[in-house]
């Protein structure tokens, strides 16, 4: 059995959130804090991801972004 990470982004207006599967999780996960932290409310970016899972492609508004988090899965081959 493996173990694979999943980064999880919280959305402010959706109960449930987004699980992207990337190359890197860690530096992704860095990235998004640095997004989170630069958020201005009054100019709103479009920051996009792609992803390798069942979601190929994210795009959402960075002060949408309520929090993002790692999960480790395991993975039966």
């Amino acid at each position: 059995m493996q173990i694979r990470k999943a980064l999880l982004i919280f959305v402010k207006t959706m109960g449930a959130p987004i699980v992207l599967y990337v190359d890197n999780p860690d530096e992704m996960y860095a990235e998004l804090r640095q997004i989170i932290a630069n958020a201005v409310p009054a100019s709103p970016k479009l920051v996009e991801k792609l992803g390798k899972g069942p979601l190929k492609k994210v795009a959402i508004l960075d002060t949408q972004i309520a929090g993002v988090a790692i999960q480790e899965e395991p993975v039966v081959m």
